[in-house]
């Protein structure tokens, strides 16, 4: 595997953190924390610690949707940022993986899902339908990222961590998150290259939802079309990587699932435009700003008391269709017991 030497600057450092964040050990918010309302956020980024966090369950869509970014990834990539096992830190790697073969490309990565072990029965059902519909959504990314001319749009980078500081958000600790797809780079009147990309792409993949048991015993599934309008999660998402270059960089949503592919970009989303990004990064920051000012007010009191006063503060919203979904029955009852719900 080659590295790239190339010296990094730490998208973590930056101003001294506030008490509260020390005490915590929140150094950082991102676009997938905002995805999820304060109760399940304070549960998972405060309450549970890392090495829990990465022992919560998985599921087969999740695994699924993995499995087809990392095809398009090692397809398409230059470098793809990982984690370097000595600094544990995230850092830009060529692509030592990138195939020429499609078909190798997806049986190597098919045999890797294949040995994801499913968490029930329903996880289950989903796991073997999905080992024929990521051959179905893959076709569909493969020709998606060749409608936009992939291959011609200069080096590809994959999974970069990107970070926004305090000195563009006027918050306490920084934004991070990674980019899906960033390619080649704009340039100057002088021809010298620049900083800014040509193209941020975020790739989003749906699958069949479980149905009905049929009379046979068989499980039926119910095939999802394209959507007709973006998450307003992912336009935030993509709005934190437009904020990063200052919104002066082209940003494409792109939809994949069996049954085809759809793009959203400025010419189809007002949400895409410069504005629309603009407003949504706006629309996030509000939020961390918010869960900054619960755990401020109480930065004078230990770690266990901040946490303490701030479930006081915060609906868990046990009822919502998919916060909770992933913590495992243990996490789950603890939270409960902690929101004194049981």
């Amino acid at each position: 595997m080659q590295f790239n030497n190339n010296k990094l600057d730490d998208p973590l450092s930056g101003p001294e953190l506030p008490l509260w964040s020390i005490k915590t050990g929140v150094h950082h918010h991102s676009p997938t924390q905002d995805n999820i309302p304060d109760g399940a956020w304070l549960m998972k980024y405060v309450i549970l610690t890392q090495e829990e966090r990465r022992l919560l369950p998985a599921n087969a869509q999740m695994k699924a949707g993995v499995a087809v970014g990392d095809m398009l990834q090692q397809y398409y990539a230059d470098t793809i940022w990982k984690l370097n096992p000595i600094t544990k830190k995230l850092m830009p790697y060529a692509n030592a993986l990138q195939y020429a073969d499609k078909q190798q490309l997806i049986n190597d990565n098919l045999d890797k899902f294949r040995k994801y072990e499913p968490v029930d029965d329903k996880d289950r059902e989903k796991f073997e339908k999905y080992q024929q519909e990521i051959i179905e959504i893959i076709t569909n990314g493969f020709s998606a990222l060749e409608e936009i001319g992939a291959a011609n749009l200069g080096p590809i980078t994959c999974e970069e961590q990107i970070s926004i500081g305090q000195e563009k958000t006027k918050l306490n600790i920084p934004v991070v998150g990674r980019t899906d797809f960033t390619f080649g780079g704009v340039s100057a009147d002088d021809g010298s290259q620049q900083s800014f990309p040509s193209l941020i792409l975020e790739l989003k993949t749906t699958y069949s939802k479980l149905g009905k048991i049929k009379k046979n015993g068989e499980r039926s599934f119910i095939s999802l079309s394209t959507p007709a309008a973006p998450s307003f999660s992912h336009l935030k998402q993509c709005a934190f990587y437009a904020a990063k270059y200052d919104f002066k960089v082209p940003i494409k949503l792109l939809y994949v699932n069996k049954s085809g592919y759809k793009y959203f970009d400025s010419s189809n989303c007002n949400d895409l435009t410069q504005e629309g990004l603009e407003k949504n990064f706006k629309i996030m920051l509000s939020t961390f700003r918010r869960r900054e000012k619960i755990l401020g007010q109480f930065e004078n009191k230990d770690a266990h008391n901040i946490i303490k006063s701030a479930i006081e503060m915060i609906d868990p919203n046990f009822d919502h269709p998919f916060a909770w979904h992933n913590f495992g029955e243990e996490h789950l009852q603890r939270a409960k017991q902690l929101w004194n719900f049981t």
